[in-house]
This record gives structure tokens, sequence and C-alpha cells, in this order.
């Protein structure tokens, strides 16, 4: 149960017993509601508070995790929806990242499966070409970009980094579960628009242009018990999980979930490695997938 049922909660049994032992019951519980319901409205101020420093704490010291990462796109024209779902572990410290999955296509014709591995490492992103391509890269079966292609003006970090950073306010969403533990949701929104170093970069992202936003909803998962930062959710354009419908303003929607902080992993994970050079092609402009990224 959420702080605000049990607020709730608690003020509905504080009323009935006053009703029972009381004759002036009816008037005693109509005049301590008001009181019930601002001591709840300061409780969820001050935990709302509490959430977004959490945050900020894991910002400042930002340990390793798992992140998910799923995206819809879609073309009107030629009738196709293409998704992506990729899980693995990230580590902003090192700028490392080891993520599997696979490339979905649908469309009039057979639908398309493709495994997909993407690394990250040396401050680039190697995703894998999918088999359908490769006669078009003899003997090379990664494509490479630069993080750097979503890196703020001025700063080390991409551009999500910087719209964690500018998450100054949430609402509290209530009861969560997050690893089959107990958690509070809280939900916020940041307009890269409105952050002065990102505004340069928001032209030429890709990402930025098909979801046809620059609002990015993040949500911000704590421990019930702790209050520490246990997962967050950045996401923006259409909602990929439920909507993969086009409209005037978006045709694509993109949600990185970051989660498990600091979870040791046995066996211990071997160091992530740059494909060797020979097996690399680059490929015409940059992908979506390294202006997501979290890093």
């Amino acid at each position: 149960m959420g702080k605000r049922a049990v607020a709730a909660a608690v003020a509905v049994l504080l009323g009935c017993f006053l009703v029972s032992s009381c004759h002036s019951g009816p008037t005693v519980a109509r005049s301590t509601a008001p009181a019930a319901q601002a001591s709840e409205t300061d409780t969820a101020a001050v935990s709302e508070a509490r959430a977004v420093e959490a945050l900020r704490t894991w910002l400042d010291k930002p340990l390793p995790g798992t992140l998910t990462l799923s995206s819809v796109e879609t073309d009107s024209a030629k009738k196709i929806v293409t998704s992506r779902q990729l899980t693995g572990r990230l580590d902003p410290t090192r700028g490392t990242a080891s993520l599997t999955g696979t490339l979905n296509v649908l469309g009039s014709g057979p639908a398309v499966q493709d495994p997909m591995s993407v690394i990250v490492a040396g401050g680039k992103v190697f995703s894998s070409i999918p088999p359908g391509d490769l006669h078009r890269f003899p003997g090379r079966t990664w494509f490479v970009d630069d993080l750097s292609v979503a890196r703020a003006a001025g700063s080390p970090h991409s551009i999500w980094w910087l719209a964690l950073q500018g998450l100054d306010k949430v609402h509290l969403d209530g009861a969560s579960e997050v690893d089959t533990k107990s958690a509070v949701e809280y939900t916020g929104t940041v307009d890269l628009a409105k952050i002065p170093a990102v505004t340069d970069v928001l032209p030429q992202s890709l990402i930025v242009q098909k979801a046809g936003t620059t609002k990015v909803s993040i949500d911000l998962y704590t421990d019930l018990g702790t209050g520490a930062l246990v997962q967050l959710t950045y996401r923006l354009g259409l909602q990929v999980s439920v909507d993969a419908t086009p409209t005037g303003h978006s045709m694509a929607g993109y949600e990185v979930d970051f989660s498990g902080f600091g979870t040791p992993v046995k066996p211990s994970p071997s160091p992530v490695v740059a494909p060797v050079t020979r097996l690399v092609a680059s490929h015409s402009g940059s992908s979506d997938l390294c202006q997501l990224l979290l890093f």
C-alpha cells in the first residue's frame, strides 16, 4: 500500500472511532478531515522531494545496472513497423555496455526477426549488421557510431544525463514493485528544449525528429524501506508498449529502463571489448541507438 493509501486509511479509521465514541462524532469527524488531508499532502510532498534527491544521489555516484531499451518506428508510406528490444549490462562510469536482443520488422511481406547485439566501448557504439544486409558489407559484421553525437555542449555526458539532472519535480503515482521488492513510483517531465546545453544538439537528433517532441517522461522508483533509487525510466514519442500508430507529430517511440543498480553479477562479467576494426563498417549518418543511451 502506498503512502497516500495509508494516510487515507488512517483518516477513515480515526473518523469511525470518533463517531462511535462521542455524541458529537459527526461534527468532530468533519472537522478533522481537512487536517488529515493537509497531512497527507505534506507527506506526499516530502516523499516526492526525497525521490528527486535519490535520483541526484545516484547521478553523483552512478552504479552499473541492467539496461532495457525498447523502440518502435512506423513507415506509413512503406507500411512497415520496426521494433527493437535490447537488454544487458551498462556501466555509466566506464562508458561500457553489452546488450543483446531482437530487431523485428512487420509489413506487407513475411515478418522478420533478427538477433541483434550492441557493444559500447571507447566512446563508440557497435551494433550488429542485420543478416539481410550483410551482403552489402562483405566481411563486416558491425556498424559503428560515435557517442559524441548525443553529447551535450560543454558536458561529458549525453543529453539524457542532463535531462535527468534537470528533473526537479515529480508527483507520487503509488505503490509498485521492482525486482520482486516493494517500491514507490514517481513521475515527472523534462523538456529538452529548455535545457540550454542541449538546444544545439536537438536539430540534429534523429530520435527527437522521429518522436516529434522534446518532452521526456521520466519515472523514478524508490525502495519502499530505504528510499534509494532502484529503477529509472525515460521515454519520448509513441508509447512503445501500447500504441504503434503514427500521429501527425510522431512516427516513433523510445523507452529506456535502467534498474538493478550495483547488483553483483555472477560470474563476474568479462571486460567489454570493441570489435576488431576489420569487422566494422560505417554507415551514412548516425543511428538513433547511439543517440538514446545513458552515459
